[in-house]
Formats: structure tokens, sequence, C-alpha cells
């Protein structure tokens, strides 16, 4: 049985809480000792404190915590006040709740241990006064560990998406983590430097006189306990610097400063061996269309009737903003497109520009060896 799942309880469960039954393809999943466990952690929970429920069937995940083979439970409650607090998740869901001020309720989650004949309760954990319930599922924190392992429970909100991490790193250190998505601030969650450990990186966008919108990218570090912020980063600031070196080694014809700077080592090696004649037509292209060539005759890429002759100017376009798009798996790259002008006519050429998978380290880019 998987270490992890979220679990919609059958009917016989619904007969031992005392709610009412309603069809589900998920009426008899469990049996036995599993039943009795949620049975427990059900009327165990904190005076007034309901579980949230879908379709009548109480939310919980399943995880064995402290390693004992046993599964224990992770449940989500609200606490009712003055008679009011909705349980069911089909309306909790509701976006339209973010604009009720009267929809806002508490929700709680609790961690139980589960023994042969009981399960007892190990931590409440007090999520806030939120209006509308997003997501509730389990992640690894260490790549292939039992432990550290963490809970998200997602709310979203009229700015975003509030995100609350339970981070369990043993049943004695159970820490809330919280941080808030919005219009100018994104997230990605991805191991970036290799250590086998899952890293936190905040991209928020903040406008600057003579800067633009700059982006800085803060990564948090898991420390054994908690996410804690480690480094920041400036994008646009960096992504000038950079291209303002490679357009000096452009000009200069220093090749072998150009690959060992603008390039990933292994391709820069490469670069070397085979030459600029070589190399440079897997770096540089002709623009997609309708970008042609100024001078009116398209090029592929610069050859060696182009590297002959003398380099007048380079010139980028203005960039404002963050040019790489954040997806799932981090930023992408993007193609950059200028015009290098050289003696008697100046072409449109096209590189593409990404991002290191660490890019907290001495270096943030690259161009892209096609």
């Amino acid at each position: 049985m998987s270490r992890c799942m979220v679990v919609f309880l059958g009917a016989a469960l619904i007969l031992l809480l005392g709610l009412t039954p309603t069809p589900s393809l998920h009426s008899q999943p469990y049996a036995g000792v599993l039943l009795q466990a949620v049975k427990d952690a059900v009327r165990n929970l904190p005076a007034g404190h309901e579980p949230l429920q879908r379709e009548g069937f109480p939310l919980v995940i399943f995880y064995d915590l402290d390693g004992d083979g046993m599964e224990d439970l992770f449940l989500l409650s609200t606490k009712k006040t003055d008679g009011m607090g909705v349980t069911d998740l089909k309306i909790l869901s509701d976006y339209s709740r973010v604009f009720e001020a009267k929809a806002a309720q508490p929700f709680f989650l609790h961690i139980f241990l589960r023994r042969q004949t009981f399960s007892s309760i190990l931590k409440t954990i007090d999520l806030g006064s939120k209006r509308v319930f997003g997501t509730f599922h389990s992640f690894e924190i260490r790549h292939g560990a039992r432990i550290p392992f963490g809970i998200e429970v997602t709310f979203p909100n009229r700015v975003g998406l509030e995100r609350a991490w339970v981070l369990v790193s043993s049943s004695s250190r159970i820490e809330l983590f919280v941080f808030q998505e919005q219009h100018n601030v994104k997230s990605y969650v991805k191991d970036i430097n290799g250590d086998g450990f899952l890293d936190l990186v905040l991209f928020e966008d903040l406008f600057e006189d003579s800067v633009g919108y700059e982006t800085y990218a803060s990564w948090y570090q898991w420390d054994g306990i908690t996410y804690k912020r480690y480094r920041s980063v400036n994008i646009l600031r960096n992504l000038r610097t950079f291209l303002q070196t490679i357009r000096q080694h452009i000009l200069a014809k220093n090749w072998d400063a150009f690959f060992q700077y603008a390039l990933q080592p292994q391709d820069a090696s490469y670069a070397k061996a085979s030459g600029a004649e070589v190399a440079l037509k897997r770096i540089f292209r002709a623009p997609p269309p309708p970008l042609y060539s100024v001078s009116g005759s398209e090029t592929e890429n610069i050859g060696i009737e182009v590297l002959q002759k003398k380099f007048i100017d380079l010139i980028y376009p203005e960039i404002l903003e963050n040019p790489f798009n954040l997806r799932e798996e981090g930023p992408e790259s993007f193609l950059l497109t200028f015009r290098l002008v050289v003696e008697g006519e100046s072409f449109l050429l096209s590189t593409r520009v990404s991002m290191y998978k660490n890019f907290f380290g001495e270096r943030l880019f690259h161009l892209v060896f096609q």
C-alpha cells in the first residue's frame, strides 16, 4: 500500500461516524484497522472541530511519519463558530467565496500517529482564517527518503495563491512555512543544485527607475528543519552585464574568451577545438521570418566571409523586463535577435539565451549551442 494517498472513506466509515451516506465510486476502499484509525482520529479532534469532506467523506492523507510501518494520518478540519463553518470541499473550493467577507473560516491540520488499536493526536497546526480551499497533498523534501517530507495546503485568495507547507523532519520537529504567489511573485520547486533536497525559488518583479521591471530571484534551501533564504540575485542587471561582455568579445573577435564566457563548459571546449568558423554557426542563426538581414540578403549564419570583415558595432534591443518565462520546470530560454554591423553592411542574427539550472552560482546565463 502506498505510504501517501488521499483517501475518501467508504460507506462503512460513514456509518461508524454517524454521517449521512452518499453514493460514491470510493465507497469501500479500506477496512479493518484503517477504518478504526480514522474513526478514532475524527472522534479525537479538538472540541468544536469538524473534518473537511468531499461527497460526505473526510479528506485524509496517510503517510508513515515515524517509520513503524503503519501509515499515520493528516486530517484537515474547520472550527465552527457561532454556528457558521462549511465542511463540504465542493463549496469551499468555489472561488467566488473570495469576495465574501463572511465566508472566512479557520482551517487546521491535525496529525495523528496510528497504533495497533487506536490513533493519538500528535499536533494541531492553525492554518489561519481562509475563504477558499485549493489543494491538499504531500511531497518529498529529500529524493527517495521517507523523511523529511512536507504536506502542502493551498488557499486561493484575491491576490493569488497562498501555499502553506507543513514540514516534517521528525515526529517532534514539525514547522509551518507559508509563502504567497501573486501577479508579481512566482515560484517553482526543484532541486536546483543537485544535492538531493528540494529547493524553493521565488521570483519577484519590482519596477525600478532606469532599469525597468527588475526581477529578484530568491533561493530557499532546506536547513534540516525548515526553508530559509540562502541567496538572492537580480536577473535583469546580470543579464545586461552578460550581454555587454559578450558584445565586447565579439567586436574584438576574441573567440576563445567569448566561448569560455558565453557557453557551458562542455560546449566551450568543443567550440575552441572546432574553431570560430564552425562553432559560430551553431550559436548564431538567421532570425525566424519575417526578420531578415538589413542588407536585403538573408544569411543562414555567420560565414567565413563575414568573419573576415571588420566588425563595427553590435546592437541589442532594449530589454526592460525579465525575458525568461517561468514554467513548472523553471525559467525558459528566450530567443535574442540583434544587429551585427560590419564593414559595408549589417545583419540581423539570433541566438538563444538560457539560464543555468542553478543560476545562483558564479554564472547565471549561457548561450545555447545548437
